[in-house]
């Protein structure tokens, strides 16, 4: 296999960055387990409860993140990051003692505002030490460690469970943030980058200043083509996904899929996606035209979802293995949708806005995802599982087709800004 996806790990902060984020995403996805866990079986709460949880992990992400990234703008990234760190230990204890569900909410929330600071600084940590000729690399690895503690996580958690008991994945989580201190440690002082990105001149109140720069983070989504329709394609592709997510267990019992080898089902989507992420990295000729790598993907997916609908209705009928296949693809498939995103956020966003166009991104994203799940169990109830997930598979390759059209109808307004403003 060729170097070329591990390229960025030559570059020693790229090296620190990308240790602290492997931890932190195996404790985020063993916090994941472990709550869902502790909600419904050490308690015995009902649904309910679950969404409780489900809707206070990304709430920080929408109310909190794109007015708290103007701070992280303006403090050194290596110093948020940390302290960032510090505090998601102290709330990661305060959920391992949590007595009930409320008091475990409160330490939810929090743990989610930290959460909401940590990734912007990170984001704009990776675009100043990564040279533009590295980012398809460094934004594919970054979403490979995703992909990747998405089935390691769960797997280890459900192990550490069984063996410890359900609050015993927190200790390891914790464990794993002080890891992510210790690789951060080593990550050479980002002062001179910071120095030079810094635009911020005295004005005379900080008011002033404050809103003036987070409306500049807006702004700059509005006036770079490429990064809006990256933008509302991947947020739109986030509320169908999470409009047939919770429903895909019973489109799973449906097409033959029992509780032992349901898991099967969603490791194949898992180990797709780290196929997908894998072999863009190999292959980065896809930056040059990131938004129809997304859009042809969403095209092909949606092809997938309504075959698994139709499947549920009884319309098609495959073994197991065919539907694992098919499962597979599906997560190759989001691969090529999520890491052309994350590098044309990258590329096309100044060092200096990097924190507040992320947590701005993020924020519609987020709430594309608390709102989806609720749509898809009213619309579920109505028409039935299999038929939320036919039209979701449509909704999706009619997504794509529209933005393939409107690229291809505008194409010189979607040319990328990176020589003329990014370093600048």
């Amino acid at each position: 296999m060729k170097p070329g996806i591990f390229k960025p790990l030559k570059l020693k902060p790229f090296r620190s960055l990308f240790g602290a984020q492997l931890f932190s995403d195996l404790g985020n996805w063993l916090d994941f387990i472990a709550l869902q866990v502790i909600v419904a079986y050490h308690w015995g709460l009902d649904e309910t409860a679950i969404a409780s949880v489900i809707i206070v992990l990304g709430l920080p992400w929408v109310i909190i993140g794109p007015f708290a990234s103007v701070f992280v703008d303006r403090l050194p990234k290596k110093a948020v990051m940390i302290v960032c760190l510090l505090l998601r230990i102290v709330f990661v204890g305060g959920l391992f003692y949590a007595p009930n569900l409320y008091i475990l909410l409160l330490f939810v929330f929090l743990k989610g505002t930290v959460s909401a600071l940590y990734d912007p600084a990170r984001q704009s940590a990776i675009r100043m030490v990564v040279p533009d000729s590295m980012l398809p690399e460094a934004v594919t690895l970054s979403q490979l460690s995703v992909n990747t503690m998405k089935i390691a996580a769960p797997a280890l958690g459900g192990g550490i469970i069984a063996v410890l008991g359900p609050k015993s994945p927190f200790l390891f989580e914790a464990a794993g943030f002080v890891v992510s201190i210790i690789f951060l440690l080593f990550l050479p002082s980002l002062t001179s980058f910071e120095e030079s990105d810094n635009r911020m001149a005295e004005t005379s109140t900080v008011k002033t200043s404050f809103w003036k720069e987070f409306s500049e983070g807006i702004k700059h989504i509005f006036h770079a083509p490429l990064l809006r329709i990256s933008i509302i394609l991947s947020s739109a592709a986030f509320f169908i996904i999470f409009l047939y997510d919770g429903l895909f267990i019973f489109i799973a019992k449906q097409i033959g899929f029992n509780e032992g080898n349901f898991g099967l089902l969603i490791s194949a989507v898992g180990a797709g996606s780290v196929a997908g992420s894998l072999l863009l990295g190999q292959w980065t000729g896809w930056n040059r035209k990131p938004v129809h790598l997304m859009s042809s993907s969403a095209i092909l997916s949606g092809t997938f979802i309504v075959a698994v609908g139709l499947g549920g209705l009884g319309f098609l009928n495959f073994p197991p293995l065919v539907w694992i296949i098919g499962a597979c693809l599906l997560g190759l498939l989001g691969a090529g949708e999520s890491v052309p995103y994350g590098y044309v956020l990258q590329s096309e966003t100044p060092k200096q806005m990097m924190g507040r166009v992320s947590a701005a991104a993020m924020s519609l994203q987020t709430f594309s995802m608390l709102i989806a799940p609720a749509a898809g169990a009213l619309l579920a109830k109505q028409l039935g599982a299999s038929f939320v997930m036919i039209g979701a598979g449509l909704a999706t390759t009619l997504l794509g087709s529209t933005m393939l059209m409107i690229i291809w109808k505008k194409s010189g307004s979607f040319q990328p800004i990176r020589g003329k403003q990014l370093d600048g």
